[in-house]
């Protein structure tokens, strides 16, 4: 429509062009697919991979946690272990009796991070490619397949994260409501998995190095606490305390186990039940050590100390305030009397991350094992634990297959492996996955466009960069390596090392960094300001 007063063909605010100017709905809907058509062919490969894991296992992939995430949504009862955030996903779903809605939606949000980090590095000015190539890890990922396609937080939580992470980056600085949206995702993310609980922190440290301005921190701040806060009151109406879990305390013990050594330590008499004997290279490894009820091989006639508070194999009795209040307890006070060999574990596990190829696995310690790879129907009938299945004299797997059945529906949710496509999918496994040397390069590449942007604080990837430090380095921090947790920190460190090269007014490049300290070591004056 004409602006009749100067003439112009421009639109006037607030009225729209013709219909026949517009186009029909199907061409507007189809025109982003259309202009970003290289994208869209990786989208559509991106797609079928996922399809073909739906086929090759219907309806999802299980491991022992699974199990309780199920309970947990039928039960209604905060988990001692884990927060509620992802049983309440499920819960949502139980009305289908299927697992296969929670299986397409988690395929959903593994697509959906793609096309959200693709859609901000080309608002930040990258080229297709440019954009494209850090969405890959997201989108191919064999690894993150696999996750997608199991009963597990880690999608949900990844995807929160992310969603978060790219609305705060969108805009150098994001409205009071971007931040409220961002704040929730951020607090429910915290509500997924323990590993979260930081991240609050860290995305307000980076929005306040951004300046965002003091209203907008408040509102990510008081968005965040909202849904941590609402499940700390309903944690208090089941167990008496404001509390996310009754494990923090035991997962920490379960680090410190890696080198704790009561003669060094000389520990409270209170918690002195909690000292182990047995020399820590005989131990099971800290992701097993508070599950496990025996030593390692040749020690392992000895049981652990954790079993023999009660002598008992119920892993229920070591998630117990008294049990979870001893841990943490004995835990701080190991690495306050040992903060060297600490920090060398912790050393030690976050560099596992960066290797070329994965650890052998044979006992599923580091998330490497059969549990977290596409294998024969035979090996994942092996995999499904003895409590998952009906025994008349233990009232808890009668509930526990009570609540597969409201999953899952006459099958329970139980898995099928068809061929080819499992064959096709282990071939893919051996190939398509981010190495984890790949991973540190990316990780670096990130913190280059940090540093070329260090007189504005690190720019607007510094906020992505944080996260996915974070979630490398806090496992190996308060639990143990895994290469399933390793996978939460892909998206954001991919994101930073797209930004790096972000070429829109304003931000510099990562290549950028390199004529600035030619010019500061040429002229001996600081560079210039962006």
């Amino acid at each position: 429509m004409s602006n009749t007063t100067t003439g112009s063909d421009r639109v006037v605010p607030d009225q729209q062009p013709p219909q026949e100017t517009r186009g029909s709905l199907l061409v507007r809907l189809t025109r982003p697919a259309v202009t970003h058509w290289q994208f869209t062919i990786v989208l559509a490969a991106a797609v079928i991979v996922r399809v073909i894991v739906i086929v090759g296992y219907p309806p999802i992939l299980w491991f022992n946690d699974s199990y309780n995430y199920v309970y947990d949504a039928v039960s209604n009862i905060p988990d001692p272990v884990r927060p509620n955030g992802y049983p309440f996903l499920i819960k949502a779903l139980l009305h289908l009796h299927s697992a296969y809605p929670l299986a397409l939606l988690q395929a959903a949000m593994g697509v959906a991070m793609g096309v959200i980090i693709y859609a901000l590095l080309r608002h930040r000015g990258l080229p297709w490619w440019g954009a494209t190539l850090p969405a890959l890890p997201v989108m191919f990922d064999s690894y993150e397949l696999h996750l997608e396609h199991m009963v597990t937080a880690d999608t949900l939580f990844i995807f929160l994260c992310t969603v978060a992470v790219v609305i705060l980056c969108w805009s150098d600085r994001p409205s009071v409501l971007v931040m409220a949206v961002a704040g929730l995702l951020i607090g429910y993310a915290t509500l997924v998995r323990s590993v979260g609980q930081p991240l609050l922190v860290v995305v307000l440290v980076a929005m306040l190095l951004r300046r965002a301005g003091w209203r907008r921190l408040v509102t990510l701040f008081l968005a965040g606490v909202l849904p941590i806060a609402a499940y700390m009151v309903w944690f208090h109406g089941s167990y008496g305390k404001y509390a996310l879990t009754e494990s923090s305390g035991t997962f920490l013990y379960s680090r410190v186990s890696a080198f704790a050594e009561c003669d060094k330590i000389n520990p409270s008499a209170d918690v002195q039940a909690l000292c182990d004997p047995t020399p820590p290279r005989l131990r099971p490894v800290s992701g097993e050590y508070l599950w496990a009820n025996h030593e390692k091989w040749p020690a392992n006639n000895v049981t652990t100390p954790l079993y023999n508070l009660y002598h008992s194999g119920n892993n229920t009795l070591r998630f117990t305030p008294a049990v979870n209040g001893m841990a943490e307890k004995f835990a701080r006070e190991a690495i306050l009397a040992q903060p060297v060999d600490y920090l060398r574990v912790v050393a030690h596990d976050t560099l596992h991350t960066f290797g070329w190829n994965r650890q052998p696995d044979p006992h599923d310690y580091y998330g490497n094992g059969p549990v977290f790879q596409f294998v024969s129907g035979k090996t994942l009938n092996a995999l499904i634990p003895w409590w998952a299945n009906p025994y008349p004299h233990d009232p808890a797997a009668v509930k526990m297959y009570e609540s597969r059945q409201v999953f899952g529906g006459p099958g329970l949710g139980n898995t099928s492996a068809v061929q080819p496509w499992v064959h096709l999918l282990q071939i893919y496994q051996r190939y398509f996955y981010l190495r984890g040397t790949l991973l540190g390069l990316i990780v670096l590449i990130g913190a280059a466009g940090v540093l070329a942007r260090w007189r504005r604080w690190g720019g607007i990837g510094l906020l992505p960069w944080l996260v996915g430090a974070l979630m490398i380095v806090l496992p190996p921090m308060t639990a143990g390596f895994s290469y399933r947790y390793v996978l939460a920190a892909v998206p954001p460190a991919c994101l930073a090392a797209g930004l790096a090269f972000a070429r829109r007014p304003g931000d510099k490049s990562v290549g950028a960094l390199a004529a600035d300290l030619r010019r500061h070591l040429r002229r001996g004056v600081a560079v210039d300001q962006e």
